[in-house]
């Protein structure tokens, strides 16, 4: 390239020359390289630099964020020699430039030996919070593991971009694991990137090896599935065929195929070739030529396993079921189970112990499957999370888990604590349970949890049961009985600052205990967010470092604004009728968290504010003001009498809306269904009123299948289990559950002990005598 002297940043230059008042730049041949990875940088950005192992890495800025770089370069600097350790293989290239863009396609790009990213997510690690700085790092690190997953070895075709999304996702959390152990990066994996992929809409799955085609179809494969899915397979078989196991395949893999292409099976026979080395796996009929038909069940599939273990306590057998998550699929898998009992509970061992074949069901005696099992142990499949299934249990097995976590629950690895929890939630919120009790009981432990995965995981199924409770005779036992539990890791959490020193994980699950607690009315909660958001809303403070990120700040405005004065409610009002809506940014912040008001006159207020006759059109326009009307349905139970009150006084003027009908059909799909005919007769009112005044839109049918919809789930819950709720809640009321930061006593400890065993042992005769 040859070209006029100019003062500029030459990032790829290898060579230069100068000839009068020209610049002659040579670059070194690049390796072979596939096209989406080539990439120019032309800037007058400075950098600063460092070199290690012969490779030198430089942090390209701004002039103005000069300074700002080096905890990156120091990053990268540990990241490039750690995955060089790890696999065995060098970085490819003499030199690695990092180039801080005012504005880049997505967050980052990966391009071989010059990758850029967003300026704002590197340049303000000094100073920023800790949450922050451990998802900048993350991100940095996935593209430096795509230096060998998708740069050194590129995949076929665009069918298998899991190769390099999958790779680079997953190992980026493996070496900053490593690197930043404190992090405790793997439980964010959970938390973050397994529960994404667990929580997939099977409307849109697809197989992680897809065949794509054209421009659109190969843009829409870089996806949850590519990135998220393919990351929680990875780590499943990372685990299931030995850690080093794996790694050697991987290398071999990385190896063989340096500078070129790669497809699924090329990967998988890389790794069939290691698992023949390893003795362990020796007797494993499984290890000698079956790894491709058990990768492939899954890299083929679209769907999650759900695997079922019911026990014969009088033979010791163990039967397992596995079914798809999609009740409309009949794929099965080869799924790799571990096993943790009562009698060996070790939980850091997890390689497979047995592969499942791809069968609806096998029955197995504990021998056969290499596991010590008494009849009165409990069993635990799934070491840590590390497979991508969900485990149910038989009541009888769930009994004595409980029994151990009341007795010593630390004996039970806290991911596998939590798993319990992720697992059953699948069950409650489906109405499969056989009994709720042992869900009660299981929860009743967690007035001496510390540990917060556990917390994360228990969180959606604490919210379901309140919220499908609201409005029976249980639901303030049931808040009286989530206090006991949840004060004591409420007020440890947040009875001092934490001054942003936190990690995504441990923000994660501040958000969820405080939204359980102030859920259930814990006083140290509305006390806390009230304080908070009084402080924001009258003093335009902030809401504080320590929120984090703004979920937080987010929920802290919504549980703050609940039990407002009348006159903290005015006051927020008269705001939005003297000020303008674009000079304060916080209006929005507070138009939406004021639907989380349980004032019944505070909702009247602020659904005339929002869509009365004589509403502030200043805030928001008639199609925002829709949007909250659903927002307010949707979130908040104890508004919904309010709404339909409010929608029967003022459906006149409500039919003049933009968007009225088609949000008063979705709210149908909540109607419960003791109020069906009152939603009836109000619906003949709006389509009368439609005809008047010759509005063209579609009003759902009196009769229409969607109507109650929604509600369904909660209706059917509770005429199968509100009695059996009822009922434990009132034997087990306080002073059963101690309010109290200190141990339980030896006595409660005991005779609990003996009530939940007593139960499970009238289970088990009474299974042996039918």
């Amino acid at each position: 390239m040859v070209r006029q002297i100019e003062p500029y940043i030459d990032v790829n230059a290898a060579l230069g020359g100068i000839d009068g008042s020209m610049l002659t730049t040579t670059f070194h041949t690049t390796p072979a390289i596939s096209t989406y990875l080539v990439a120019f940088v032309i800037s007058d950005f400075v950098y600063i630099s460092e070199e290690y192992r012969g490779i030198l890495q430089r942090i390209f800025t701004s002039p103005h964020v000069a300074d700002k770089g080096r905890r990156a370069l120091k990053n990268a600097i540990r990241t490039v020699s750690t995955f060089e350790d790890y696999f065995g293989i060098d970085y490819a290239l003499p030199k690695l430039d990092h180039v801080l863009l005012k504005r880049n396609y997505g967050s980052a790009m990966e391009n071989w030996g010059l990758i850029t990213y967003n300026e704002d997510k590197l340049v303000h690690w000094e100073g920023a919070d800790l949450h922050k700085r451990q998802s900048d790092i993350l991100m940095q690190n996935h593209e430096i593991a795509h230096q060998w997953f998708g740069n050194l070895v590129s995949p076929e075709w665009w069918s298998y971009a899991w190769l390099n999304e999958g790779f680079a996702t997953y190992f980026s959390y493996v070496v900053t694991d490593m690197l930043y152990p404190d992090f405790k990066v793997m439980e964010f994996f959970l938390t973050d990137i397994a529960e994404r992929a667990y929580s997939l809409n099977y409307i849109t799955v697809r197989p992680m090896t897809h065949y794509v085609e054209n421009n659109t179809e190969i843009l829409s494969i870089f996806d949850i599935i590519s990135y998220h899915r393919a990351a929680c397979v990875i780590k499943m078989f990372h685990h299931a065929f030995n850690q080093k196991t794996f790694i050697k395949g991987i290398s071999q893999y990385l190896r063989k195929y340096q500078y070129s292409f790669a497809n699924e099976l090329n990967l998988i026979d890389e790794l069939q070739a290691a698992i023949a080395t390893d003795v362990t796996f020796s007797q494993a009929v499984w290890s000698k030529n079956s790894v491709r038909d058990i990768m492939l069940s899954w890299t083929h599939s679209s769907a999650i396993p759900i695997v079922s273990i019911s026990r014969d306590y009088e033979y010791n057998t163990i039967t397992i079921k596995q079914r798809s998550k999609d009740q409309s699929s009949l794929e099965y898998w080869w799924i790799p189970l571990n096993f943790a009992s009562a009698s060996a509970p070790d939980f850091q061992r997890t390689a497979v112990d047995y592969f499942m074949p791809p069968v609806s069901e096998v029955t197995l005696s504990a021998s056969e499957l290499g596991i010590e099992l008494r009849i009165d142990d409990w069993l635990i499949v799934n070491k840590q999370q590390t497979g991508f299934y969900h485990v149910l249990y038989n009541d009888a097995n769930l009994w004595l888990i409980a029994k151990q976590l009341h007795d010593n629950h630390t004996v039970i690895h806290p991911l596998n604590r939590a798993a319990i929890f992720q697992d059953l939630g699948h069950l409650i919120q489906n109405n499969d349970m056989e009994s709720v009790d042992v869900v009660f009981e299981l929860l009743s432990y967690l007035q001496y949890e510390e540990e917060l995965m556990p917390w994360n995981q228990v969180a959606d199924t604490i919210v379901f049961l309140g919220k499908n409770l609201f409005g029976t005779l249980s639901h303030e036992m049931y808040n009286n009985f989530v206090r006991q539990l949840i004060r004591p890791i409420f007020i440890r959490l947040f009875e001092t600052p934490c001054h942003g020193n936190l990690t995504n994980t441990e923000l994660l699950a501040r958000q969820k205990i405080m939204e359980m607690a102030c859920l259930v009315d814990l006083q140290e909660c509305l006390t806390y967010t009230h304080a908070k958001a009084h402080e924001y809303i009258f003093g335009s403070l902030k809401i504080g470092n320590e929120m984090g990120y703004y979920a937080m700040h987010e929920t802290i405005l919504c549980l703050g604004v609940k039990y407002l004065s009348d006159e903290e409610f005015n006051a927020i009002l008269n705001t939005f009728s003297k000020d303008d809506r674009d000079t304060h940014p916080w209006y929005d912040d507070l138009i939406y968290a004021l639907r989380c008001t349980q004032s019944q006159s505070h909702l009247q207020q602020y659904l005339n504010l929002l869509l009365g006759e004589n509403s502030t059109k200043s805030i928001m326009d008639d199609i925002e003001s829709m949007m909250y009307l659903l927002y307010l349905f949707r979130s908040n139970r104890a508004a919904r009498p309010v709404m339909w009150q409010f929608i029967e006084e003022n459906y006149r003027v409500l039919c003049g809306f933009p968007k009225f009908v088609e949000n008063f059909n979705r709210i149908a799909e909540y109607t419960p269904r003791m109020h069906r005919q009152q939603f009836i007769d109000l619906r003949m009112k709006i389509a009368e009123e439609l005809k008047k005044v010759d509005r063209d839109e579609i009003l759902i049918a009196a009769d229409s299948s969607h109507i109650g919809q929604k509600a369904k789930v909660s209706d059917t819950f509770n005429d199968k289990f509100n009695h059996q709720i009822y009922e434990w809640l009132k034997r087990n009321q306080p002073p059963t559950y101690v309010a109290s930061l200190g141990a339980r006593s030896s006595a409660t400890q005991i005779g609990h002990l003996f009530r939940v065993a007593g139960k499970f042992l009238r289970k088990v005769v009474s299974k042996k005598r039918s």
